[in-house]
């Protein structure tokens, strides 16, 4: 069966059960993502880690993110499944955050349990665990480049704010910290851009609609 006909096949199905997913908004390598799981990611903040900027539609953000997380997991099938106590945590982590009534409120309104969630939390774990194994976080961040950071952004904005300008051996640690950071983001997102050139997505964004 071709992949022409598997998506075809899929798309049939979700018209047969729109009551329950209302459509496919994603087919990735043969997995679907449906409107409910973008709708539900974007109501319990399960989209991008840095959320949604300013404007934003905030499900399709979460569509994006749901998108590499399947393609990452694809790949990282080495990486072990959540135990049972893991996806309470992480359940618990979540209702923390939003708050008790807040989070009642969300899973009353699309009908959902709690242990509905826990697929989609799962992946956003896994996803983060599979970058943090291939990225390291002790990315080396030469010293010319601290200084620099120091000398043309840090100095010059703080005196622009008319804060005090603390000596470079004071904030090194923080400017290292932040730019190491950096790269290590800018390495993730360019691996993740390019496994998107190569891997099966077709969007139907129509759906979202």
């Amino acid at each position: 069966m071709t992949k022409r006909t598997i998506l075809a096949v899929l798309l049939a199905a979700a018209a047969g059960l729109a009551q329950t997913v209302n459509c496919i908004v994603a087919v990735v390598n043969g997995g679907i993502i449906t409107r409910l799981d973008v709708e539900v990611a974007a109501e319990f903040g399960l989209g991008p880690a840095g959320g949604v900027e300013g404007g934003g539609d905030p499900r399709l953000a979460a569509l994006e993110a749901l998108i590499d997380r399947k393609i990452v997991r694809d790949l990282a099938r080495d990486v072990p499944g959540l135990t049972g106590e893991e996806l309470d945590a992480a359940l618990a982590d979540l209702r923390r955050g939003l708050g008790e009534a807040a989070f009642a409120a969300k899973l009353r309104k699309f009908g959902l349990a709690e242990t509905d969630l826990e697929p989609l939390l799962e992946d956003r774990v896994l996803y983060d665990r599979a970058m943090a194994l291939r990225f390291s976080p002790s990315i080396p961040v030469p010293l010319t480049e601290v200084e620099r950071q120091y000398r043309d952004i840090y100095a010059p904005d703080r005196t622009r704010r008319g804060l005090e300008v603390e000596p470079l051996a004071s904030v090194a640690g923080t400017i290292e910290a932040r730019l190491r950071e950096e790269r290590r983001d800018k390495q993730m997102k360019e691996w993740v851009k390019d496994l998107r050139k190569r891997a099966d997505i077709q969007v139907r964004k129509d759906c979202l609609k």
